[in-house]
């Protein structure tokens, strides 16, 4: 495209041109920078494109101009605008900043300076790899965006480098920040108003300013902040650790359901510290008090050393008291000696109930099931928020039932194992191994439970044995305002996790682990539920990895890894008459690796009065997958139903935007039944293809199906 990389030549004009041709192709494309130094000035990568798959491979180094006047009002270097679906990968921007810091240092008439990399008003974004240096502002802006992971990012700068924050994020929701260093002037990663659904994990900072939420409240009508989880993460040397900072001033703004786990601090000021006075320079705020409202904010393992003697500080609003503040595990020294904690309209609990205090030994060995039902007893008592901690170490707990109403909310934090008994017989003559019943406000953060399910499997691979039926590793009956986030499940005897007569309930960076070859071992069943997320979540087992049975209502997937498995399925549905249906469930933005399905519908093959409508499955990749889209409505194992055809009644169903390759020749199957036929399938541009020697082509097979196509379809159509 005529770029030179001498670092000399302005190439601003043929990375623009790339990109033009990028984002005009309807397929997807990639955007090479071989090695070498290019001289760009400001760039703006603007959507939307035809395609939602442009790559940017950066093999070399992006430069800024020397003179920083070059870009130093333009707002942004590189701006990435209203673009779906966009990666980069490697490489380094290198803004030489230097000498605008210089300016400003000396008090001269200078430009604001750009970011150097901006993300706006776009979704499914992955940087990876990527080295920033030297920024004039702020190195990476995340501004109105969806669904954006960065990982194995690095950011330096001068640690008196003005207002060279490495990432700052607001107005998003979705975003993922993941093995990553940062070193730099300002906050390594700054949170601003409207940031959602915000997860940063193994990050390292310092030097810098740490972490920080806000500062936030600078107006009054203004969005607020809520569900973050930063943990894993280390601090040297730095100004701040964990801070959150708002305006002294009113304003309708508030922070909340916040989690830090796992820091380790070295030689830091303000390990942790909550500053709602916040006011540079006594400008237009004196004599006002901070409207934002703090709340659910927990601190967990915290450890390492202070620069200051005051290692905790809390300095909350007079007129609205930080609430539900949680201190768990918090060791912090100065100078060889325990640091000290200040408050000012703090409130909220300084120890968790500990399963070690209440008998329990981390021994893998010692019974701890009486232990944790009574922690769990006297944390469901407690008239504030209260917390079971179960601390590093293996925990053997047979079976459970957690009952519930409880007085307040509970965080259940996990940081070691939880294991089932060698003995299948133990646990598999119940339903459940670990049960949650009739609770409310729950959160399950971490941690790993293994069920050790294998010896059952192979009891029930012979038909002759006499083998228990097995039990579900964890399950939800009739609770409500659940979040699960950061578990591991291994080796289930049954499916995982069931949710049953639960509502809203949020399960999220899960991670569920099985053989390909283990019986009935679903990753997540859904059934007479409504308000399920499951979101960024890695499912390899033996069955279904999500399977969503009758009376599921309002369900969303998203960014989910399924395999090995069966896929995702609804159903299977319609093996009673008198049975709820299902509708409106989405799945979105997942890989399917190796399935045996991809994205099914199925139904017994039986007179029912079920349904399943208002259905999307969108943008999903298909690996080497054997149906990547099905709905059969015969199913009738055993051949317990013969000569009859399914009463479900199956419609408005979305399958857009999927891609990827078939194991079996019809990549498409319609199989519906006769006397209840699937109506309103709507297919738009998919493209599956079928691996196979004779380079075949993949093809679409229908029974009873009608619907319409938009777009490009492979295989064609047989609606």
């Amino acid at each position: 495209m005529g770029a030179k990389p001498d670092g000399k030549t302005d190439s601003t004009s043929s990375l623009s041109k790339a990109w033009s041709t990028a984002c005009d192709s309807k397929n997807p494309s990639t955007i090479y920078v071989p090695q070498g130094r290019f001289l760009l000035k400001n760039l703006h990568f603007k959507g939307p494109c035809n395609n939602e798959a442009i790559t940017f491979r950066i093999d070399g180094t992006l430069v800024a101009p020397v003179d920083y006047n070059a870009l130093g009002n333009a707002g942004n270097w590189l701006l990435f605008e209203r673009v779906d679906g966009v990666s980069i990968h490697g490489g380094t921007l290198d803004a030489q900043g230097v000498g605008l810091w210089g300016c400003k240092k000396s008090g001269n008439n200078c430009p604001s300076g750009a970011t150097t990399l901006g993300i706006s008003n776009t979704k499914n974004v992955e940087i990876s790899g990527l080295r920033s240096v030297n920024s004039q502002m702020f190195h990476i802006v995340i501004n109105g965006c969806q669904n954006v992971k960065l990982q194995g990012v690095k950011v330096s700068a001068y640690e008196k480098s003005p207002n060279t924050d490495g990432i700052h994020v607001q107005l998003s929701t979705g975003v993922t920040i993941l093995n990553s260093k940062i070193s730099t002037g300002d906050d390594c990663v700054s949170i601003g108003p409207g940031t959602t659904n915000l997860w940063i994990e193994n990050v390292s900072c310092g030097p810098g300013h740490g972490i920080s939420i806000g500062s936030l409240g600078k107006d009054f009508e203004e969005l607020g902040v809520q569900n973050l989880t930063v943990k894993t993460v280390r601090f040297w040397n730095t100004q701040n650790g964990l801070r959150i900072k708002t305006w002294g001033r009113p304003s309708k703004g508030f922070v909340k359901g916040v989690h830090f786990q796992h820091a380790i601090m070295t030689n830091v000021q303000n390990p942790i510290v909550i500053d709602q006075n916040y006011c540079p320079n006594n400008k237009n705020c004196p004599g006002q008090v901070s409207g934002v409202k703090i709340s659910d904010v927990t601190y967990q393992d915290i450890e390492g050393t202070s620069a200051t003697e005051v290692a905790v500080k809390f300095d909350c609003s007079k007129t609205n008291p930080c609430q539900g503040i949680r201190l768990e595990n918090v060791n912090l020294s100065y100078k060889n000696k325990p640091a000290r904690a200040t408050c000012s309209n703090a409130a909220g609990t300084t120890s968790a109930y500990n399963v070690v205090n209440f008998g329990a030994r981390g021994d893998g060995r010692t019974d701890s099931t009486q232990a944790f039902l009574r922690t769990w007893k006297a944390a469901c008592s407690s008239a504030t928020p209260a917390a079971v901690s179960v601390p590093r170490g293996t925990f053997l707990v047979r079976s459970i039932s957690f009952n519930g109403p409880c007085r307040n909310r509970i965080l259940f934090q996990i940081t070691g194992t939880i294991v089932a008994p060698d003995n299948y017989n133990s646990v598999g003559n119940y339903e459940f191994w670990i049960l949650f019943y009739k609770v409310s406000r729950l959160s399950i953060v971490g941690g790993t439970i293994d069920a050790k399910g294998s010896k059952l499997w192979s009891c029930r691979r012979n038909k002759f044995n006499n083998c228990p039926f097995g039990a579900r590793s964890l399950s939800f009956e009739g609770c409500s305002d659940v979040v699960v986030s950061g578990l591991t499940s291994y080796n289930s005897q049954r499916m995982h996790i069931a949710i049953h007569k639960s509502i809203n309930i949020k399960i999220q960076n899960l991670k569920i682990i099985a053989p390909s070859g283990s019986p009935n071992t679903d990753g997540i069943h859904i059934e007479s539920s409504r308000g399920i997320t499951i979101t960024k979540s890695t499912i390899k087992t033996g069955d279904d990895c999500i399977s969503v049975g009758p009376g599921a209502m309002n369900v969303w997937m998203e960014q989910i890894g399924c395999g090995p498995g069966h896929g995702i399925s609804i159903g299977s549905l319609g093996s009673s008459f008198n049975e709820e249906g299902v509708e409106n469930v989405t799945v979105a933005n997942s890989v399917f690796t190796k399935t045996q399905n991809g994205v099914r519908i199925k139904s017994w093959a039986k007179p029912s009065g079920g349904y399943a409508r208002n259905l999307m499955f969108r943008n999903l990749i298909m690996k080497n997958v054997g149906n990547p889209i099905i709905i059969d409505q015969n199913y009738c194992p055993d051949n317990s139903c013969p000569h009859q055809s399914s009463g479900v009644r199956v419609s408005q169903v979305t399958f857009k935007s999927i891609k990827g390759t078939s194991s079996t020749q019809a990549a498409m199957t319609f199989r519906c039944s006769s006397s209840n036929p699937c109506f309103g399938i709507k297919l738009q541009d998919i493209k599956l293809t079928y691996i196979n020697t004779q380079r075949r082509p993949a093809v679409s097979y229908c029974e009873n199906a009608g619907g319409s196509t938009t777009g490009g379809v492979s295989p064609r159509s047989c609606l």
